[in-house]
């Protein structure tokens, strides 16, 4: 798609004048939570003995300080925006140097272990894992970087980022296949990012699919397998189009843009984490999608079928919900699983959990009823399998989806959560 095609949101500034003669409205002061924040701040950090250069000053980057141990030979400092903190040690940096140099680079989590096999770009867009001759984890879990003379100016990752420009991608080729694509900024972030939905297809009487993507800023595996599920349910086989004929589709593609610009492990701006906020309702991401589901599905407006929530971590699982009748034998859930694991006999891994926390999962199981379920990727999950998985997902979903509507699933509390940053690694 061109620049000048483009589809660009703007979010309009809010009005902060008051009428003459009337006092502001009282600001809350921020949580002890809040106020613990370490926004990362952009800065580079150059060493003229070598003619090195590293810095922080790309979309999604973190490093939070950088020191000579000796000639070429350097320790990164990586820390998180809050902690406790689920650990995803996440890092991006850019690195100059004239004329390139060979260089020794340590990785220094303080108190975490290393997670992610660094990602290397010249240009910000071919990424390659760093081979094993050039990163060791040793025994000590101990991550080092042998990095060879390649070039005057190179990028780090822990993945290759996902940004704007690819979800903006992606909202083209919907708009290319599909007609009458709704989009809408329904809230605005922590920092005053815009948070973007667009919905297409059904008509109506048509029921919700909802699709939900990076409350977690590093889970980049957990957007790609999005991007191939939604170009898969807009696509032109005649499964899509039948499909599109019969459900009303919703995708979130970024709820955490504040975290995902910031370099964030977990968090949003505020440092905590979105996907234990589904029932405090504290942070104005959550809320602001709260408020734009249920506008769409009050007590007249239609149903929700299915609700699915993209993340990443060690492994490929999805995480269900142990109360939910369409797991049983001829239900929804049950028949999605088999139709995946038909294509991948083995591979699909359901563990179930009771509703019991704040995760986007429950809340859209017990208000609605909803089948409704953690889709996981692995760290090292590749570009060629996530893409085959997913996309295989959602031909199984479209499917189902032909199935009469099953009753609804009794209502039920989920627990207020974890507190901020904290929980177990998966988004049970």
């Amino acid at each position: 798609m061109s620049a000048g095609g483009r589809q660009r949101w703007w979010w309009c500034a809010w009005l902060l004048a008051v009428l003459a003669g009337c006092a502001p409205a009282p600001q809350r002061p921020p949580s002890a939570t809040e106020a613990a924040v370490a926004l990362q701040q952009p800065q580079q950090w150059c060493f003229a003995d070598d003619g090195v250069c590293f810095d922080n000053q790309l979309p999604a980057a973190r490093l939070n300080g950088v020191e000579r141990l000796g000639p070429d030979h350097y320790r990164l400092l990586i820390r998180p925006e809050i902690e406790p903190i689920n650990p995803s040690p996440w890092y991006g940096f850019r690195l100059r140097s004239e004329p390139p140099r060979a260089l020794q680079i340590e990785l220094d989590y303080g108190s975490f272990e290393h997670r992610y096999w660094p990602k290397l770009s010249l240009d910000g867009e071919r990424w390659r894992l760093l081979s094993q001759q050039e990163f060791e984890l040793d025994d000590r879990g101990e991550a080092r970087i042998q990095l060879p003379a390649l070039a005057s100016e190179l990028q780090i990752y822990a993945q290759p980022p996902l940004g704007e420009a690819e979800f903006d991608a992606l909202l083209g080729r919907v708009q290319s296949r599909v007609a009458d694509v709704q989009v809408e900024i329904f809230g605005q972030s922590v920092q005053g990012r815009p948070l973007r939905l667009f919905e297409f297809g059904g008509t109506a009487d048509s029921p919700w699919v909802i699709v939900l993507g990076r409350q977690h800023p590093p889970e980049n595996t957990g957007s790609q397998a999005l991007l191939s599920f939604v170009d898969t349910l807009t696509g032109d086989s005649p499964q899509a189009h039948d499909y599109r004929r019969r459900v009303r589709t919703l995708v979130v593609p970024v709820l955490n843009p504040d975290g995902v610009a910031l370099g964030h492990w977990r968090g949003n701006a505020h440092g905590r984490d979105l996907n234990r906020d589904w029932g405090p309702f504290e942070q104005p991401e959550t809320r602001a999608l709260r408020d734009a589901l249920l506008a769409r599905t009050g007590p007249d407006g239609r149903p929700v079928l299915f609700a699915i929530d993209f993340h990443s971590t060690w492994s490929d699982v999805l995480y269900s919900v142990e109360e939910d009748p369409s797991r049983q034998p001829g239900g929804l859930l049950r028949g999605w699983i088999e139709a995946m694991d038909a294509r991948f006999p083995g591979r699909i891994e359901e563990q179930a959990f009771a509703a019991a926390t704040s995760v986007f999962k429950n809340w859209a199981y017990c208000q609605f009823g909803a089948t409704a379920v953690t889709y996981e990727v692995g760290d090292d999950t590749t570009a060629e399998q996530l893409d085959d998985v997913a996309r295989t997902a959602a031909f199984a979903l479209m499917a189902v989806s032909e199935r009469p509507l099953p009753e609804r699933a009794p209502a039920c509390a989920a627990a207020s959560g974890a507190g901020p940053g904290t929980g177990p690694a998966q988004s049970r």
